[in-house]
């Protein structure tokens, strides 16, 4: 059989956890194949990527190196369309939420993490909307399976999309792999420029992320004589600039840190040392750093989102959207030793249930039953 990963709209550093989801998934379904032939459509600035390329010398590993914005225009689909028809698929798998063109003479299994657009419009441009509008809805209704990670991603595809349920398949993902945690024992990051004690969130600036209550709340933690700092990891590109100005106003701006994008032994590092791991977030599908936390035994406090709360379980302090509310549960978990310790235990516990294993193994499962029907 011969399945195809469709990869060409992914660029790295762009994407936030669908890029991450995508190199540990396929780092766990590659060594795993039989008598199964995986061809990969990537990018060149992809195919460069040194996960990828270990991937690519997989004896049953084929690539497709392809640059698609040399024939967009009118040609485009028809383009698209022999590229799919040339690699001779048994089924192909779509793990950005929308493909094209639709349809496609070959079954198509497709991974949609959530749809906040339908949630929260105004956090997107008029034509980023439009693009997911126009996009996500049809790839859903024509996809012969759907894969998303959580139970309230499944509920938002059938309340917002009228997705039949039959189609879709919860698959959760997963946090660190083995493999990246051994690594990062390995290895010594030093981080001497931040202060102890620290906050921790990592997260992309889109707007949904919700950095400001959690900016304004450390304020109100400084008004009450708490020395705790605060440690931004990321892609900062849309709104770094109000953020950072939000720091000033308040006079943070020797309390909040802005790292920017950190190797993955660094994350770990950060992980293992914050008092706390801070997650807002107004809207989540899953919440991969919240997996992470969990393993690395960070003590979390995190937003009311049904996808977070879906995710975490009982092993993270839940705090309303608002900045006076974020300061009194971080006031409570950073005061008391005892509440961090039951905490990191609940995540330790609750980590155990996601493992990138199971789910290519989950996803290998889907596409050969959606190629043998």
């Amino acid at each position: 059989m011969r399945i195809g990963i469709q990869l060409l709209s992914l660029r790295p550093g762009n994407v936030g956890g669908q890029e991450v989801l995508v190199r540990r998934l396929l780092s766990r379904i590659v060594p795993s194949l039989d008598d199964e032939r995986l061809v990969l459509f990537l990018r060149p600035e992809l195919a460069a990527d040194s996960h990828y390329r270990n991937f690519a010398e997989h004896p049953s590993v084929q690539t497709r190196i392809e640059r698609p914005e040399a024939h967009y225009g009118h040609g485009y689909a028809d383009w698209n369309l022999e590229l799919l028809e040339s690699s001779k698929l048994d089924v192909i798998f779509f793990p950005l939420s929308f493909f094209f063109p639709r349809p496609l003479p070959i079954p198509v299994v497709i991974h949609v993490p959530d749809i906040q657009y339908a949630y929260f419009p105004q956090y997107f441009s008029p034509d980023e909307l439009s693009w997911r509008r126009e996009r996500i809805p049809e790839s859903v209704r024509l996809a012969d399976a759907v894969v998303t990670p959580t139970f309230f991603s499944k509920s938002c595809l059938e309340e917002k999309l009228h997705a039949d349920g039959n189609r879709l398949h919860v698959i959760a993902s997963a946090g660190f792999l083995a493999d990246e945690m051994t690594e990062a024992d390995r290895t010594t990051e030093s981080d001497d420029a931040i202060p102890q004690p620290f906050v921790f969130y990592p997260a992309a600036d889109w707007p949904h992320k919700n950095h400001e209550t959690l900016i304004r709340a450390m304020a109100l933690l400084a008004e009450h004589g708490r020395s705790e700092h605060l440690v931004f990891t990321g892609m900062f590109s849309q709104r770094r600039d109000a953020l950072e100005k939000l720091v000033n106003e308040l006079g943070l701006t020797a309390r909040v840190h802005f790292l920017g994008c950190v190797s993955t032994n660094r994350i770990i590092h950060l992980y293992r040392t914050a008092h706390v791991m801070a997650f807002p977030s107004r809207f989540e599908g899953f919440g991969i750093p919240l997996v992470e936390a969990m393993q690395l035994g960070c003590p979390i406090v995190a937003s009311r989102a049904e996808g977070v709360v879906e995710t975490v379980g009982d092993a993270a302090r839940i705090s309303e959207d608002d900045p006076r509310c974020w300061c009194d549960t971080l006031t409570e978990v950073l005061s008391d030793t005892s509440v961090r310790t039951d905490l990191r235990r609940r995540g330790l516990r609750r980590a155990t249930q996601f493992d990138w294993n199971q789910c290519a193994r989950k996803t290998m499962e889907l596409l050969r039953s959606v190629a043998g029907s």
